[in-house]
């Protein structure tokens, strides 16, 4: 086989992708673990010499073992010149027992032309929750910024972004009028944190978290001090801390699988 080099590739779910134009580089799966995959898509871009090729599509589990393949169907590339992309539909149902990551290869002709992760999100899997909590506390301590999903009182949600302060599990927000602007949470009992995963630049999940106001004054500092060192582009520096005091709130978001 002349030579073929895989530029890119990618699984991602679906439904998603169709709700919001973003594929988001997860095969989802509904339900207690074990249990079978939801559609998916995989995008690829090839470049190469001219030619049809044999492709074959393999998912191996964290283990290595393969759990799906896909029939063959032929591919064609323009050129060295040229890259290639290739879309699929996959509605097989493939049999996931974990959530570790999988790894999705690519055969032409036979011949491996590549590898590139597959991350599954399980969110109805009460064996992934724990999964999903230490991967969640992990990313956040790489990232600067969470999304918010809070209820208002008309019965509709916001979704916002916010910086935080981590300690361990728990996030800390400081919000108000001269920091940032999230409605509605000091009087919400519960909202909703996306994860996002700063090194993939994806969600890796979602968290349900329950809101405590801060309102001891030496925990209040306590936090606010650390907020100093954790908020970026601060424009008042130290002076900052007065501010906090004097226009905002601290609410502490306690995550649960």
């Amino acid at each position: 086989m002349a030579r073929v080099k895989l530029m890119s590739a990618m699984a991602y779910d679906l439904v998603s992708y169709e709700a919001s134009g973003v594929a988001d580089p997860v095969i989802r799966v509904l339900g207690e673990l074990p249990s079978g995959s939801q559609p998916f898509g995989v995008h690829r871009i090839y470049k190469g010499a001219q030619g049809m090729y044999e492709e074959v599509l393999s998912i191996a589990d964290p283990g290595g073992q393969i759990i799906w393949e896909s029939a063959p169907r032929r591919v064609e590339l323009r050129g060295e010149m040229y890259e290639d992309l290739f879309r699929r539909t996959v509605s097989d149902r493939i049999e996931i027992t974990s959530t570790g990551e999988h790894t999705l290869l690519l055969y032409l002709d036979g011949q491996l032309a590549g590898r590139v992760p597959v991350f599954i999100d399980a969110p109805e899997s009460v064996q992934a929750a724990g999964v999903l909590m230490e991967a969640s506390e992990v990313a956040l301590k790489k990232g600067s910024l969470c999304w918010l999903t809070i209820p208002q009182a008309d019965g509709t949600s916001l979704s916002r972004p916010a910086w935080y302060v981590q300690q361990g599990q728990k996030l800390f927000i400081v919000k108000g009028e001269t920091e940032q602007k999230l409605p509605g949470l000091e009087r919400a009992s519960r909202v909703t944190i996306t994860i996002k995963s700063k090194e993939l630049k994806a969600t890796i999940g979602e968290l349900q978290a329950d809101v405590r106001v801060v309102d001891d004054a030496a925990e209040f500092e306590k936090i606010a001090n650390l907020g100093l060192g954790t908020r970026l582009n601060i424009k008042d520096g130290d002076a900052a801390l007065q501010r906090w005091k004097d226009t905002c709130t601290i609410v502490e978001l306690t995550p649960h699988a």
